[in-house]
C-alpha cells in the first residue's frame, strides 16, 4: 500500500504538526466522534489521559478508522501498538514500548 503522505497532502501536513507537538512521545492515531456530528482523526499519547482532536473530518467511522489506520502505518505503529496506546488513555494498562 502506498504511503499515505504521498498521496495526500494534508496528511503530510498533520504528520508533522503531530511529530512536532510530540516532542518525543509515543502516540498513535484514533478516529473519534467528531461534535456535533461526524467522525474526526484523533492523536492518543501514551499513558496520557484523553485524546487530542484534529481539524480532519470524516462522514463515517469507517473513513475516520481508516485513515487512522494509515497514518499509523506511516509512522510504523501497528494496529496491537495503537490499541495498547489506546488502552493506556483511559487509566488501563500502561504502555511501555519494546524494541
Amino acid at each position: 500500500m502506498t504511503d499515505i503522505t504521498s498521496l495526500d497532502l494534508e496528511a503530510a501536513l498533520l504528520d508533522q504538526l503531530v511529530a512536532g507537538m510530540a516532542q518525543g512521545k509515543v502516540y498513535c492515531f484514533v478516529a473519534v466522534v467528531g461534535y456535533p456530528k461526524g467522525w474526526k482523526l484523533g492523536v492518543a499519547f501514551a499513558n496520557e489521559q484523553g485524546y487530542i482532536a484534529t481539524t480532519k473530518d470524516f462522514k463515517t467511522e469507517e473513513e475516520s478508522r481508516d485513515y487512522a489506520q494509515r497514518m499509523n502505518q506511516h509512522i510504523g505503529r501497528t494496529d496491537d501498538e495503537a490499541m495498547r496506546i489506546v488502552i493506556s488513555t483511559m487509566g488501563g494498562q500502561r504502555y511501555r514500548w519494546v524494541a
